[in-house]
């Protein structure tokens, strides 16, 4: 059975909606056309569902003109998981031999630049007990952010956080997005290995954190650690720690994942609050209602024109508000608002402006 018939109804709903979504989805506003609204794409995949379209090359190329941000689920009077069809589209696209993307795309194996698990800090451990899971092949790459965590950890006195073989897998994120729906299963399973005996696992990419939560559940390998966020760990660690506020216009860009997928608006924010001389500026879009940058849903490599305009929008309002810096909690985020901000604004994922401030009992 085709993986399109049980959302029969869910596709019929909005085919026959009149797009009252349109006004909110990032990728319809910078490309300028309804094939790619939520309506528009729906509809798409209703149309192969039912047989009236043929699922060709040039077809499963438009359905990856979503960054999976669920802006549109947000606006939608009925709640329609808009992600969840595009990607499931994709999955049977896949599944069907049309492939307009190679599946190596998708697949992050790359070897660190750098042991950073060998320099500064002393914190590789085989077995450790709080994991910290980069999670985001930028991270992995080049793992400044990794350091600084592990460096943040020393001076907070938090001894137990520590990096293992796990910390240098890819969570298959990108693999699911683009439909690959077995590779990403072998990935899942291999990373849940990997994690071993650890109580808690300490994620740095929010959408890496979604997939553990979220989707390794769906496919049998949910974690028995406990999930958190690195800004959840963070926030009771810098109680009553020795912080050096940092100064100037900086601004918040909320990643879809936490502030979408999750709901979580107020944990990062305080954790700004607490390095900051005055608190972070507020984007015109923000919380539920921020404006994807493009940096998710895998649409960076499918589409990434698009994905750079939707970085250059969240920029912006960004200069728009103000701001002289924007941070995320979301790594993901920061490579495509960083190359849209070029010299008019500085980007950072918020790890450095935290390291920056926080000066460690030693102080």
């Amino acid at each position: 059975m085709s993986r399109l018939s049980p959302l029969h109804d869910a596709l019929t709903l909005c085919t026959f909606c009149p797009s009252l979504c349109h006004h909110a989805c990032p990728v319809a506003a910078v490309e300028g056309r309804d094939t790619v609204t939520p309506w528009g794409l729906v509809s798409l995949v209703h149309h192969i569902e039912t047989g009236s379209v043929r699922l060709t090359d040039d077809v499963a190329h438009t359905l990856y003109r979503c960054s999976g941000c669920r802006a549109c689920t947000e606006a939608c009077l009925h709640g329609q998981d808009v992600e969840g069809i595009l990607f499931t589209a994709r999955a049977e696209a896949v599944a069907r031999g049309r492939r307009p993307h190679a599946r190596e795309r998708f697949q992050h194996d790359q070897a660190p630049r750098d042991p950073w698990w060998e320099t500064g800090p002393a914190r590789f451990h085989p077995d450790p007990t709080v994991l910290l899971l980069p999670g985001h092949r930028d991270l992995v790459s080049d793992a400044t952010a990794v350091r600084k965590t592990l460096r943040l950890c020393e001076r907070l006195d938090e001894a137990e956080l520590a990096c293992a073989d796990a910390s240098l897998l890819d969570v298959g994120y990108d693999l699911w997005a683009a439909g690959y729906r077995d590779e990403f299963a072998l990935r899942a399973e291999r990373l849940r290995q990997a994690v071993g005996d650890a109580a808690v696992v300490v994620v740095m990419s929010a959408e890496a954190l979604y997939a553990l939560k979220v989707i390794y559940p769906q496919v049998n390998q949910a974690l028995a650690a406990q999930v958190l966020h690195v800004s959840d760990f963070l926030l009771p660690l810098l109680s009553g720690a020795v912080v050096s506020r940092v100064g100037g216009a900086v601004g918040y860009h909320d990643s879809c994942h936490l502030a979408r997928h999750f709901g979580v608006f107020d944990v990062p924010r305080e954790l700004l609050r607490r390095v900051l001389e005055r608190p972070p500026i507020e984007l015109r879009q923000r919380e539920a209602d921020t404006f994807c940058c493009g940096g998710t849903g895998c649409l960076g490599i499918t589409a990434p024109q698009t994905a750079a305009a939707m970085s250059e929008e969240v920029v912006q309002m960004a200069l728009e508000a103000g701001c002289e810096r924007l941070v995320t909690f979301a790594p993901e985020c920061v490579g495509g608002l960083r190359a849209a901000a070029g010299e008019r604004l500085r980007v950072d994922g918020a790890i450095t402006l935290i390291d920056e401030a926080v000066a460690g009992d030693e102080a």
